[in-house]
């Protein structure tokens, strides 16, 4: 009954509106220290080039710790109460950059970070999963994915334009301010969790007639991690470099890159949804898996300002539309109480890729060069492709959730 009094609702309903704007602001929060954290860390601690390698390799990490355990904790005690203490653990760990004073303590203090921040940001992809009606599922995903790209464009910016009229502590209070609106928009967000397949409120795994949860990872959903994962290794190493790659070859204003990639996510999220949920994944995604190829295709042949710009273009479409639609995938083959464990899945996958493909092709830009290193990104990208290819096009129908698959 919960899932068809919700299906009756439009996407934009209050609940989806107020999880997308608490994603919103989380995810804003993120961006906005990413582009900080750096300048404090060698201008203020004293720090080098490594020692911020170090910082972005303990978030990271920290996130593939935390997501499996998060989809544990939701599907089993309950969407709204692991979304409140995620994003009130979130809010704590982003006061706590006042007081980080030393290196020691900056690195503490960013794997405790990636570990509110793989909490929350699973919460509340569950929490959005479960109020998106299930015959928009991936037009929904799409557009709530777009509050991550819309965090994207404002985060950096903001960062480092009240860095330059203020000093680092009035910066740090400013994120504060910006957590506490995700908190915030956490309150306007109620519905039902209990009933059919859904996890009771606060209730324990043996009631509400719920099956024991079994490990830390969703296995139905391994593929679309496995996908992840390597489609997270090329855009991991192409945001971890692009700066350097864009002076190499003598453009000034680099930041154009990531305007552009983030324009193409806008832009393809919400209309690869409507695609798949009308006529199915395969023909999108392939679409997909074509711009993602040929973007590293272009960061190879780039010169100048036309291929630079269109292989954030492509970056931004092709990631976009895999992404986005890997979620809607994974989400549509598991069953409601099985969410929490399946978001989580894919995004530790993706963490982990990103992790992975910035320190491994990293190491690959020393004795090939980053032209020759943005070429090897294809081999990633290839064998994600090939995992959709027979997991899906050779596999079973990836368009039907697992409730309509075991009634047909």
């Amino acid at each position: 009954m919960g899932e068809e009094m919700e299906s009756r609702d439009g996407l934009w309903n209050r609940k989806f509106v107020f999880s997308w704007l608490a994603n919103f602001f989380a995810f804003t929060t993120m961006y906005y220290l990413m582009s900080t954290v750096p300048l404090y860390t060698t201008q203020v601690l004293g720090g080098d080039k490594g020692d911020v390698g170090t910082l972005f390799a303990l978030f990271a990490f920290a996130g593939v710790v935390a997501r499996p355990i998060a989809g544990w904790v939701l599907d089993t005690h309950g969407r709204m109460r692991a979304a409140w203490l995620s994003l009130l653990l979130l809010l704590a760990a982003v006061l706590a950059y006042n007081w980080a004073a030393g290196l020691g303590a900056l690195f503490a203090l960013r794997f405790l970070h990636g570990i509110c921040w793989g909490f929350s940001t699973t919460s509340l992809a569950t929490v959005a999963a479960d109020v998106i009606p299930q015959r928009r599922r991936g037009e929904g995903i799409g557009y709530f994915g777009l509050s991550m790209s819309f965090a994207m464009l404002l985060g950096p910016w903001l960062g480092l334009r009240l860095l330059q009229g203020w000093d680092y502590s009035g910066m740090f209070w400013a994120v504060v301010f910006i957590a506490a609106l995700a908190v915030l928009c956490l309150s306007g967000i109620r519905y039902r969790e209990g009933g059919s397949g859904h996890p009771h409120r606060g209730g324990h795994p043996a009631k509400g007639g719920r099956p024991p949860q079994r490990g830390w990872l969703e296995k139905r959903v391994l593929a679309y991690g496995a996908i992840v994962f390597f489609m997270a290794i090329g855009y991991g190493t192409v945001l971890s470099f692009i700066v350097l790659f864009a002076q190499e070859i003598q453009l000034d204003n680099p930041a154009i890159f990531f305007l552009v990639n983030a324009a193409g996510v806008i832009v393809s999220r919400p209309y690869a949804g409507r695609i798949m949920d009308k006529k199915g994944p395969v023909g999108i995604m392939c679409a997909g898996f074509a711009a993602f190829l040929a973007c590293f295709l272009c960061l190879y042949l780039a010169q100048g300002w036309i291929m630079f710009v269109l292989a954030a273009l492509l970056l931004g479409i092709g990631f976009g539309i895999l992404y986005s639609l890997c979620f809607a995938l994974a989400i549509n083959v598991v069953e409601k109480h099985r969410r929490g464990m399946a978001n989580g899945t894919i995004l530790t996958a993706f963490d982990l890729g990103f992790a992975v493909g910035s320190m491994l092709l990293g190491q690959v830009s020393l004795y090939l060069g980053l032209r020759l290193m943005y070429l090897s990104c294809v081999i990633p990208a290839v064998l994600a492709f090939l995992v959709f290819y027979f997991h899906d096009m050779h596999g079973r129908p990836a368009d039907k959730p697992a409730e309509l698959v075991q009634r047909t």
